[in-house]
C-alpha cells in the first residue's frame, strides 16, 4: 500500500507447461471508482515490451504484452514461447480507489485470488506491506482453509486447497495517520 492509499501490486503466476504455448492473459476486475495504471509484465529480470495485441488468442513477438479495457476491467495479454517447462510471470500495476479512508483507519480489502479461475489452487500466498503498523488483518471467506499473520506493517496470507471458482480476500486496517494522503 503506497503512502497515498493506492496499491502497488505484483502478481506472480507460475505455469507448468505440458506442451507448446505462446501466450497468457489476466483479466483484472476494476470496480466503479477504481483505476489501473503503470501496467508492466516481466519474467525474472526481463521486462516485456508494451504495445502488443491484447486480443485473446492473438499472436505476438515473444517478450511483448498489450492491455485493453473490457466490460469488467482491464485485460493484460503477454506473449512468449514455452514448451514443457515451468515459468513464472510477474504482472505489476497500480490500483487506485480500492482503499477506504475513515477518520481513524484506512480499510484495504483486496481480492488476492479471483473467482474467474477454472482450476483450483493447491496453495496461495499473498503479502501486503503497509506504510504503517497493521492494526488488524484477516482473510475471506472463512471456509477457505488458511491463516493470516501480522508483523508490524506486513500481513501474510496463506490459503490452501482453493477450489475452482472461489475468490480469496486479504483485508487489513491501518491507522490513517500512517498515510501522507488518501488521494489513491
Amino acid at each position: 500500500v503506497a503512502p497515498d492509499g493506492a496499491l502497488l501490486i505484483e502478481e506472480r503466476i507460475t505455469y507448468d507447461f505440458a506442451g507448446d504455448f505462446s501466450g497468457g492473459f489476466r483479466e483484472i476486475r476494476v470496480a466503479g471508482g477504481q483505476a489501473i495504471d503503470r501496467v508492466a509484465v516481466s519474467e525474472g529480470e526481463v521486462a516485456y515490451r508494451p504495445g502488443a495485441s491484447a486480443e485473446l488468442g492473438s499472436a505476438g513477438d515473444a517478450g511483448t504484452f498489450g492491455t485493453a479495457v473490457t466490460g469488467k476491467g482491464l485485460r493484460v495479454v503477454w506473449h512468449y514461447r514455452a514448451s514443457f517447462e515451468v515459468r513464472t510471470f510477474t504482472i505489476a500495476y497500480r490500483l487506485s480507489g480500492l482503499a477506504v479512508a475513515y477518520d481513524d483507519v484506512v480499510d484495504v480489502n483486496l481480492k488476492v485470488w479471483g473467482d474467474e479461475w477454472d482450476t483450483g489452487l493447491g496453495a496461495l500466498t499473498a503479502t501486503l506491506d503497509a506504510p504503517g503498523r497493521i492494526e488488524r488483518g484477516w482473510g475471506h471467506p472463512v471456509f477457505v482453509r488458511g491463516d493470516v499473520a501480522l508483523d508490524g506493517g506486513r500481513a501474510s496470507l496463506r490459503a490452501l486447497d482453493v477450489p475452482a471458482g472461489q475468490f480469496v480476500e486479504l483485508r487489513v486496517l491501518v491507522p490513517r495517520t500512517a498515510f501522507e494522503s488518501t488521494a489513491g
